[in-house]
């Protein structure tokens, strides 16, 4: 059995005040309370809305999945399907180009900064050596001319 809705308990309910309400004597009238039973009224009437828009929600759910379904298998998105996966393969491939171009651009300027520092490294060794021939060297203090390399 399908679980009740607010709205079905709310009803029964009202049912029961009214079948259990206080007979009006020599009248099939019985007597309640206005304002509680209006009140009721009121939330029952908007309960139902709800259960009605649950209800075409849940009803129409099934439909319309089943034409988007007829839809995504039409030739039309097939096609369309197919020209993304091309363009997403030929952006990809460019992408893939345009990184290996750039990676060759850098390693190609690295390369040359390596060298220019080699010779400025191989000129910075030549002069101090030069300078190590002008140094004096005490032989009797045995000193030791020591000139600090630079760090790069």
């Amino acid at each position: 059995m399908a679980e009740m809705s607010q709205t079905e308990r709310r009803l029964r309910d009202l049912k029961r005040t009214v079948v259990e309400a206080r007979s009006v004597p020599m009248s099939a009238s019985c007597m309640v309370n206005r304002a509680d039973t209006l009140a009721t009224l009121d939330t029952i009437i908007a309960g139902l809305e709800e259960d009605f828009e649950d209800r075409v929600r849940a009803e129409s759910a099934g439909p319309v999945k089943r034409g988007w379904d007829i839809v995504d298998q039409t030739e039309i998105v097939q096609e369309a399907k197919t020209r993304a996966a091309h363009i997403d393969a030929k952006a990809k491939a460019e992408q893939e180009e345009l990184q290996a171009e750039a990676d060759r651009y850098v390693e190609t300027r690295l390369a040359a900064f390596e060298a220019e520092l080699q010779v400025t490294l191989s000129r910075v060794g030549v002069m101090r050596e030069r300078l190590m021939g002008r140094v004096r060297i005490d032989d009797d203090e045995q000193q030791t001319a020591v000139i600090p390399r630079w760090s790069v």
